[in-house]
């Protein structure tokens, strides 16, 4: 009875052990878990915090701090510290890496944005190799916006067009679009025109300006529009026949912005007499005004 008896003693303290170290086990892996993945341990202490809060009420509220920001096996060993004697801790206890970032936004998983080759990015992560928090830290948690970084690299670059004040830079300058380079195209232009309703006439012309060789919306206040003496200087113009006239040097008197080819319509708003002195043939068959040399920076695409 007694052997009978011990068998089961040591049956039971066997189970009871291996029950233990069961418990620990999992007691150890969820607090590892915890530690590695659960954002309440960061709440014990950053609950009341601005950044907490804008976390919250952020894109990225779904995604855990620590997949973020890592801690090392001491600082996450400093961290439970702290949080069971119910302390603060002491000192940085994480870090922002680079992986981090690429993780999600490199991975060609669907439900976030993919920014891997996209033309802003391999511009400044891949050639310039500036890490994601340089630009990112800090509208991460919504503390001031985006632009403000771009800034810190692009002084003097505010935008002085009243009418664009308010676009952010990404407006024109689109990070995520395909394609060499910043420098917003005609195209760029003309999909956030047309979204908003405004259509400029165009012209059939093969001479295809980039919309920034007139728009300059970056230089100071009241010069935003580039002047056409700027490219088209008086001293060429004066070579192109009847441009050398002063009545006919006010390039807009003539030239309808976007479109430019001049016609009758311009002719007969100041030599309205002439009308029928044609004969339904156009002014300039006759009257030329051909010769000024065309500018270097007209580009024929």
């Amino acid at each position: 009875m007694r052997r009978r008896w011990s068998r089961n003693a040591k049956t039971l303290a066997g189970g009871l052990a291996a029950l233990a170290a069961f418990a620990a086990v999992m007691g150890t892996l969820r607090l590892k878990r915890f530690v590695d993945e659960d954002p309440r341990l960061c709440a014990t202490c950053h609950r009341a915090s601005p950044e907490f809060a804008l976390w919250m009420g952020g894109t990225h509220h779904t995604v855990a701090c620590q997949r973020c920001h890592h801690a090392t096996t001491e600082q996450g060993l400093a961290m439970l510290r702290s949080f069971v004697a119910g302390e603060r801790p002491t000192g940085k206890h994480a870090d922002v890496e680079v992986g981090a970032c690429a993780s999600c936004h490199f991975s060609h998983d669907p439900r976030w944005p993919q920014v891997g080759g996209s033309r802003g990015h391999k511009l400044h992560y891949e050639e310039k190799g500036i890490a994601c928090v340089r630009c990112h830290a800090a509208s991460m948690h919504g503390f001031e916006p985006i632009a403000s970084r771009c800034q810190e690299c692009h002084p003097g670059h505010a935008v002085n067009d009243p009418k664009m004040a308010s676009l952010h830079c990404f407006a024109c300058h689109d990070f995520l679009a395909d394609g060499p380079g910043l420098r917003p195209t005609r195209r760029d232009c003309l999909r956030c025109h047309t979204a908003q309703g405004i259509r400029a006439p165009m012209s059939d012309s093969p001479v295809k300006m980039e919309c920034a060789s007139c728009h300059r919306p970056h230089r100071p206040r009241g010069r935003t529009l580039a002047a056409c003496a700027e490219c088209h200087t008086p001293e060429a113009m004066a070579q192109g026949g009847l441009h050398g006239i002063a009545a006919h040097r006010t390039c807009l008197d003539c030239h309808r912005p976007h479109v430019w080819i001049a016609d009758a319509s311009g002719c007969t708003r100041c030599h309205a007499g002439a009308r029928r002195h044609a004969a339904g043939k156009p002014c300039l068959d006759c009257h030329s005004f051909r010769g000024a040399p065309l500018p270097a920076r007209a580009a024929v695409r």
